[in-house]
């Protein structure tokens, strides 16, 4: 086979571009999950609903795909997915299992939502209830792997969730259906 005629590349690591286009779209419709990530008040469920322009201006903001963060005055929440762990699927060579990570950053300030209610709690709750158990590109669910807490310093802390996936031969599933 000539190199660049009909040459498609066979990797695993290809699908990640098309599962973070999957995992944003969701995001960047849940309403409740985008007002405690923009909002830092107590009450910011009962704010108004963003507007496009806003949740477009939340990408690479707040919700980030490279692990990097520029603290601004304000110190706004975030969301920032990667993957990690890249590993030969156990029963299938031919299949990569890795995992998704959603780390979640909040200032201290912005944790106490009232009523025993955590803002990082329960932005890992939007998230698990979008995630866990559904198709992205890979082969079956996403499944959910565990949590940990997340302590980067004195003005950002949160959770990290983590969800196992398995991938073959690309993005041959159905996406969140």
């Amino acid at each position: 086979m000539k190199v660049g005629q009909n040459y498609f590349p066979k990797s695993s690591f290809l699908s990640t571009d098309k599962d973070l286009s999957l995992i944003f779209q969701k995001i960047m419709g849940n309403q409740r999950l985008l007002k405690m990530l923009y909002y830092t008040q107590k009450d910011c469920l009962k704010a108004p609903d963003l507007t496009d322009a806003e949740i477009y201006g939340m990408l690479e903001k707040q919700l980030k795909i490279v692990p990097n963060l520029t603290i601004v005055e304000e110190c706004p929440n975030f969301v920032i997915v990667t993957f990690d762990n890249f590993i030969p699927n156990a029963s299938n060579p031919e299949f990569r299992d890795c995992t998704i990570n959603f780390d979640i950053l909040c200032h201290p300030d912005h944790w106490n939502l009232g009523n025993f209610q955590l803002r990082p709690h329960k932005i890992a709750g939007e998230i698990d209830a979008m995630f866990n158990n559904q198709y992205l590109t890979g082969i079956g669910t996403v499944q959910f792997a565990g949590g940990n807490n997340l302590v980067l310093n004195d003005q950002l802390m949160g959770m990290s969730l983590m969800y196992r996936t398995v991938h073959g031969d690309e993005d041959k599933r159905n996406p969140l259906t």
